[in-house]
């Protein structure tokens, strides 16, 4: 089997961005040279695109609360360059601020509700903050008192 043949069969599977796909066809034992001309072949076929990849996977990413930021930094780890990361992200926002997503991502995790106390607003605490939105800002949607760091 190719080189293009094995990175076929990978990106009908699901999209992968260049990096993704290089790695991909490395643990597979493909080597540099076929791998560059496998991606680029695959790139002059219109098949990749890392922008589309990164559109996707913002919108994903933001629909299941993870705040902008958060979304930034895992399309970057997975290749996205900066610029097309913020963009991405941007545009799966839709305009909307950091405030509103993260009241979008409450209302998710509540299911529509008010926290039923403390326990469960420090458990929703910990959830959104593990999804990258600011301490401050889930504290205070949720009414507890914050002093500490934002990062």
């Amino acid at each position: 089997m190719t080189a293009l043949d094995r990175a076929l069969r990978f990106i009908a599977r699901r999209p992968y961005t260049e990096k993704e796909l290089h790695a991909a066809l490395a643990r597979a034992g493909v080597t540099e040279a076929e791998r560059e001309s496998a991606v680029a072949r695959l790139r002059e076929l219109g098949y990749m695109d890392d922008l589309e990849v990164a559109r996707t996977r913002a919108r994903t990413l933001l629909e299941r609360g993870a705040a902008p930021r958060l979304a930034e930094r895992k399309l970057g780890e997975q290749g996205v360059d900066a610029a097309q990361a913020h963009a991405a992200v941007g545009e799966a926002a839709q305009g909307a601020s950091e405030a509103e997503l993260l009241a979008r991502a409450l209302h998710k995790l509540l299911r529509g509700r008010a926290p039923a106390g403390d326990k469960e607003r420090r458990r929703a605490f910990r959830a959104l903050v593990a999804k990258g939105h600011r301490p401050s800002q889930v504290a205070g949607a949720l009414g507890l008192s914050w002093e500490g760091d934002d990062e």
